[in-house]
């Protein structure tokens, strides 16, 4: 049943559009193990608001239209989305497979829903959000690719969900397929041609069946299910939007090096990059914001590996290719004076690690992964502001709010790039309700110059 406040129009499916008579009717790529670690995973799922002033009628015989006709012109060129991640009996790998005749599951909503609301920076409960995402259903036997939702507001404007299945796609390969799709509909052409080819990650010490085990072994022995991991959202959880504007990460800059300089007056002086300093930051405030604090917390810094690995994968290659990195800390010296200056260096430690090799310690990754470690507080990041979201155009102008609603389940701070323009990044954070004054004044505070 349709969530109250949203009508479903329809739902259908779009398929590929052949390009030329010699395009293919089929696919098989076979999962790396960089994809392998995100088996079960739930899916990531991201909106898109567009402000536009158009009635009912106008959005659906205009809006509507255009984004699918797009759509299907450029699934050829990233036919794995309209496909499904299976596991076929005799194999002893999950592969994702594209037939011809699949197509991309594509709903159609209409919404009275408050779109400004919906679109703003203030606190809310996921479940606000979570009519005007697609499903992705899973089975024993196989899960869609990707899964998208259209919801109209009338006179107001429009948005656009996703599901995606995080072992088919990471962050990068995501904004790269939007990058097409608002090319294409500009008419334009593809920015990047995706490549695919999988010999191009080498796995010498066999990571692939490491994961798959770990994968296999939960929830009984030699589970080849592929029903999606099914990751509660806390109770009282609310998802926040904060800005970071050039000038604010320049006095978080400073006040890291002003911290490091009077706790270590001999050592070398640190020089945070955007990044750690932003990262650094945001982690001492929730840190400082949790009520339920643990002694040691952790947090996972993810790193694209495309330019990492040896040989390099190409930018546009096709799929997953990220690695965490730990940071330890005590929750005692991060809720200190120096607080942020410690996290920095820690951040700029673990990515110092990475000359000794981007996949050192990666055959614990899926054990940690599915390890829970109840004296432990995890913190983990999603996004990027390299990935430039908010140049995520059809033709009615950049979207008004890109919200990453997944992260409710894992608590990941986001990060992305601002409509505030060049330089300024949003940072997502996910709290409980009664940690949201603390947050704010944690966060405001440690930017007053």
């Amino acid at each position: 049943m349709a969530p109250i406040g949203v009508k479903v129009l329809e739902v259908c499916g779009v398929a590929p559009s052949p390009n030329s008579p010699e395009s293919p009717t089929q696919l098989s790529l076979p999962l790396t193990f960089f994809d392998a670690l995100w088996l079960k995973f739930p899916p990531s799922q991201r909106l898109f608001f567009y402000e536009a002033s158009l009635p009912a009628p106008a959005m659906s015989s205009i809006v509507v239209p255009k984004l699918k006709h797009s759509l299907s012109l450029t699934l050829p060129h990233f036919l794995p989305l309209a496909g499904n991640l299976i596991w076929p009996p005799k194999s002893d790998h999950p592969i994702i497979h594209y037939s011809e005749g699949d197509s991309l599951s594509f709903t159609v909503a209409e919404s009275e829903a408050d779109f400004y609301r919906l679109s703003g920076d203030d606190f809310r409960e996921a479940e606000e959000l979570r009519p005007f995402l697609p499903n992705l259903p899973s089975s024993d036997e196989q899960v869609p690719a990707m899964s998208l939702q259209i919801t109209l507001f009338p006179n107001k404007g429009f948005s656009i969900g996703y599901a995606a299945h995080h072992a088919v796609v990471d962050g990068k390969t995501t904004a790269m397929f939007f990058r097409s799709w608002v090319s294409i509909c500009a008419g334009g052409s593809l920015e990047l041609d995706p490549v695919m080819d999988r010999t191009l990650i080498s796995d010498p010490f066999d990571l692939r069946r490491i994961f798959l085990n770990c994968w296999l072994d939960k929830n009984g022995a030699n589970n080849k299910s592929l029903v999606l991991w099914d990751l509660k959202t806390p109770p009282d959880t609310v998802l926040g939007t904060f800005r970071l504007t050039p000038a604010n990460i320049e006095i978080i800059k400073n006040s890291i090096q002003a911290q490091w300089k009077d706790k270590n007056p001999d050592k070398e002086a640190i020089r945070p990059s955007t990044f750690t300093a932003t990262i650094a930051y945001i982690w001492v405030c929730l840190v400082k914001a949790r009520t339920a604090k643990t002694e040691r917390v952790k947090l996972v810094v993810a790193v694209d590996c495309r330019a990492r690995l040896d040989p390099h994968l190409p930018p546009s290659y096709f799929g997953n290719c990220v690695a965490g990195h730990f940071v330890n800390a005590k929750s005692k010296e991060l809720a200190g004076e120096d607080g942020v200056a410690m996290a920095a260096m820690g951040i700029t430690e673990a990515l110092a690690r990475l000359s000794d090799g981007v996949l050192e310690g990666a055959e614990d990754w899926a054990a940690n992964l599915l390890t829970v470690q109840a004296d432990i507080k995890f913190y983990s990041i999603a996004g990027s502001p390299r990935f430039e979201l908010y140049r995520t155009d059809f033709g009615w102008g950049r979207p008004r709010k890109v919200e990453m609603v997944s992260n409710d389940k894992s608590g990941a701070i986001y990060l992305s790039d601002s409509r505030d323009g060049p330089g300024a990044i949003e940072v997502g954070v996910v709290l409980k309700k009664h940690e949201i004054d603390t947050f704010n004044l944690v966060f405001t505070s440690g930017l007053e110059a």
